[in-house]
C-alpha cells in the first residue's frame, strides 16, 4: 500500500523551522528532567510505602517522597505542554495521524494521569486513612504512570511510521490501533523507564544532602541507595540502549556509527558523559547531576535526530511553507522566560519550605 501522508497545515509555520525544531527540543528536555523523577520517583515510593511497617528507612523515604511526587507530577504536566505544542506545529501531519489511529487509548491518558495524581496525593496527606493501602495505591499510581509513558511510546513511534498508517486506517477505524509490531518500541520505552530510576537515585542523592544535618543516619543510608539505584540503572541503560540502537532500521543506526559524524559524536559524547557521570557519582551528586543532565540533552538531540530520519522525505519540516508571526512569537518567548523563571523559583521555595529545621537550645 502506498505511503499516505496528511496535507501539511496550509497557514504554515509561524515561524523557522530550525527556530521551532530547537525550542521543541529545549523544552522536551525540561520535561524529560521532571518526568524523570516521576516516574522513577513513583516506583520508589511504591517499593518504600510497601516496606514501610518493616523498615524505619523506607516509612521516613516514603514520608519525604510522597510531598515531592505531586509536584513533579506538576511540573511534568506543566512542562510538557510546550514541547507537544512544537510537535503539533511542526509534526502535527504525523502527530495527529497517529493520535487518531490509537484515539481511544490516547484519551485514556488523560484518565490515567488523573487517577495517578489522586493517588499521590493520597498517599501524601490521606496516610493514616489508607493504613496498609497506602503501598497499594502507591502502586496503582506508579503503574498508570508506567502505562502512560508506554501509550506516549506508542504514539511517538506510530507518528514516525508512515508506511503504516493507510493500512491501519483501511483494517480498521475505531482508533483502537497500537504499534506492538515496531521493532524499536520496547527498547525505546525500557531507554526512558531505565533512565528514570537512574534520575531518580541522583534526586535520593541530592535529596539525602538536606538531612545530613538532622538525620545524619538517614541522610546517609538515602545517599547509598540513591547511589545503588543510579549505578544499577545507568550499567543497565547501556544493554537497553545498544538494543535500542540495534533496532533502528539500518540506514538510520549506521548514521549513529560513523556515516554521519554529527550524529555519531553527539550519541557517543552522551555516552562518555554518563560513563563520567558514574564514575564521580560516589564524591558528588551534584557533580554527576550535571554530567546526567548534559546527557539527556545530547540523547534529546539523538532523539529528534532519529524522529527526522525515519520520517525521512515524507516529512521534511524545513521544506514547509512559512509565515512569520513574530509578534506573537516575542510573546510566546517573554512568557517562556518568566514561566521557567517562576516555576524554578516554585520548585526552590518548594524545597527550602520541605528542608528540616535544625532546632537550636539557648
Amino acid at each position: 500500500m502506498p505511503v499516505v501522508v496528511p496535507p501539511p497545515d496550509p497557514a504554515g509555520l509561524p515561524a523557522p523551522a530550525w527556530l521551532l525544531q530547537i525550542l521543541l527540543v529545549f523544552t522536551f528536555i525540561l520535561h524529560v528532567l521532571a518526568m524523570n523523577l516521576l516516574l522513577g520517583g513513583s516506583v520508589v515510593l511504591a517499593l518504600s510505602t510497601w516496606r514501610a511497617k518493616h523498615s524505619e528507612f523506607c516509612a521516613k523515604l516514603s514520608q519525604r517522597l510522597s510531598r515531592a511526587l505531586p509536584v513533579a507530577m506538576s511540573l511534568t504536566i506543566t512542562l510538557g505542554i510546550a514541547p507537544l505544542l512544537f510537535v503539533q506545529v511542526l509534526y502535527g501531519q504525523a502527530f495527529y495521524t497517529a493520535s487518531v489511529l490509537m484515539a481511544w487509548f490516547w484519551l485514556s491518558v488523560i484518565l490515567l494521569v488523573l487517577l495517578a495524581y489522586y493517588g499521590l496525593y493520597l498517599v501524601q496527606f490521606r496516610p493514616e486513612w489508607l493504613g496498609a493501602k497506602a503501598g497499594v495505591v502507591a502502586w496503582i499510581s506508579a503503574l498508570f504512570i508506567l502505562a502512560v509513558g508506554l501509550l506516549f511510546t506508542h504514539n511517538a513511534t506510530l507518528s514516525i511510521s508512515p508506511a503504516k498508517w493507510a493500512e491501519m486506517y483501511a483494517a480498521s477505524a475505531s482508533g483502537l490501533h497500537l504499534n506492538w509490531s515496531e521493532p524499536t518500541l520496547i527498547p525505546r520505552y525500557l531507554h526512558f523507564v531505565v533512565a528514570a530510576f537512574a534520575v531518580t537515585g541522583l534526586g535520593l542523592m541530592l535529596l539525602a544532602t538536606g538531612y545530613r544535618k538532622t538525620d545524619a543516619e538517614w541522610s546517609a543510608e538515602a545517599t547509598r541507595y540513591g547511589l545503588r539505584w543510579f549505578v544499577g540503572a545507568t550499567v543497565l541503560q547501556f544493554a537497553v540502549g545498544l538494543w535500542f540502537l540495534v533496532k533502528l532500521p539500518q540506514g538510520v543506526m549506521m548514521n549513529f556509527l560513523g556515516m554521519n559524524m554529527v550524529d555519531t559524536v553527539v550519541l557517543w559524547a552522551g555516552v562518555v558523559l554518563a560513563v563520567l557521570a558514574l564514575l564521580v557519582a560516589q564524591r558528588s551528586a551534584i557533580g554527576a547531576t550535571v554530567l546526567v543532565a548534559l546527557t539527556i540533552t545530547l540523547m534529546a538531540v539523538t532523539r529528534h535526530r532519529v524522529r527526522q530520519m525515519f520520517l525521512g522525505e515524507h516529512l521534511n519540516v524545513n521544506t514547509l511553507p512559512v509565515n512569520p508571526q513574530w509578534a506573537m512569537f516575542v510573546i510566546f518567548a517573554v512568557l517562556l522566560v518568566i514561566g521557567l523563571a517562576v516555576v524554578g523559583w516554585m520548585v526552590w521555595q518548594f524545597f527550602k519550605a520541605s528542608q528540616p529545621q535544625q532546632s537550636t537550645t539557648a
